[in-house]
């Protein structure tokens, strides 16, 4: 019997690295919550990374989006800007979800083309390095942005 997939209910995008799939390791993982909390302090953008073994029945945008919007429900933050990685390990998927003011800056053509080599990691199972390259170069792209 296979065991079932936690539901997005049942995870929750605590601090800015949530590792529920154990693929990132812990240098990683203190470099990408150092990194995307300082992004925070500059810009007032929130980005989580959230990594599954499976989203189980559900489809990863679905998943993700529930994600998303819990993670910001819980925020006391409204005014921020956010966005929500979601690598779904077994399932060999990946989502990106982003509040629609950063839309016109992150289209999903600029997200896609930014994402290959974090694919490209992810085909080696290198899956720290895979996350770590993509958000390192949306970072890049945020900071060429003049948005706060």
């Amino acid at each position: 019997m296979v065991a079932a997939a936690p539901s997005p209910s049942t995870v929750k995008a605590t601090g800015y690295v949530t590792d529920e799939a154990s693929v990132i390791d812990e240098s990683t993982r203190k470099q990408l919550e150092t990194t995307l909390a300082a992004l925070h302090e500059r810009k007032q953008i929130d980005f989580s990374v959230v990594t599954v073994k499976s989203t189980g029945d559900k489809p990863v945008f679905d998943y993700s989006l529930a994600l998303a919007r819990e993670r910001r429900k819980d925020s006391f933050e409204a005014n921020v800007s956010g966005l929500l990685l979601l690598v779904a390990v077994d399932d060999r998927q990946w989502r990106i979800q982003i509040t629609r003011n950063l839309e016109p800056h992150l289209t999903n053509e600029i997200l896609t083309n930014m994402s290959t080599p974090m694919t490209d990691a992810f085909r080696q199972k290198q899956y720290s390095e895979g996350i770590r390259k993509y958000v390192n170069a949306i970072i890049e792209k945020l900071d060429q942005l003049d948005i706060r």
